[in-house]
């Protein structure tokens, strides 16, 4: 099976979920005895979340000799080689952070919503506290200031914690009212900071 990587998003830049999407893809070629070819064509680069979450859970799960055989890359550029490297130079710390979460019994899909949420909170409230509040929705500058000087063992031991550690911005009635009329981008907006 061949998949494009340009035929996933129309973002420049692919991001985790669209490496997450390609890891289940991956999988079911795999149950299925099929080798997958990504292709690269017209990528310029992809995000390090994106190589972590197509290749780290694969070859935790397939082993990298299996995936040396049954996942190819095509038309990579040297920057997006780079990225891919620099994932697989992460496997061992990618196991270790799995085993340790299954040990805890903690659920993985939001300790890995935590983390996320908690290391890109932390980079915003360092270098830009004005889009951290638009984005993120942490207007509290002393949360602010709090998140900027976490360390990567108390995002770790936070993220954990075995609940969402951060609650959504949109009303019930923005929920309610989303299959009902089409939304543009300012509705969508609007509707994270009050009810329409």
């Amino acid at each position: 099976m061949n998949i494009v990587v340009k035929s996933i998003t129309d973002l420049k830049t692919p991001q985790p979920c669209h490496g997450k999407n390609l890891a289940n893809l991956a999988r079911e070629c795999f149950v299925n005895h099929q080798i997958l070819t990504v292709d690269f064509d017209g990528v310029e680069t992809v995000t390090q979340g994106f190589s972590h979450e197509l290749f780290l859970p694969l070859v935790a799960e397939f082993g990298a000799d299996f995936l040396r055989s049954n996942l190819k890359v095509a038309n990579v550029t040297p920057d997006i080689e780079a990225i891919i490297k620099s994932a697989f130079s992460k496997v061992d710390g990618y196991i270790e952070q799995c085993t340790l979460v299954h040990n805890k019994e903690c659920d993985v899909e939001i300790y890995e919503l935590n983390l996320t949420w908690l290391i890109k909170a932390r980079e915003l409230a360092r270098e830009n506290p004005i889009l951290a509040e638009l984005t993120m929705g942490i207007g509290d500058k002393e949360l602010l200031t709090a998140l900027s000087q976490l360390s990567s063992k108390d995002i770790q031991r936070i993220a954990k914690a075995g609940w969402l550690c951060f609650s959504p911005r949109f009303t019930t009635h923005f929920i309610q009212s989303i299959g009902t009329r089409p939304h543009e981008v300012v509705d969508v907006l609007l509707g994270l900071s009050c009810e329409l």
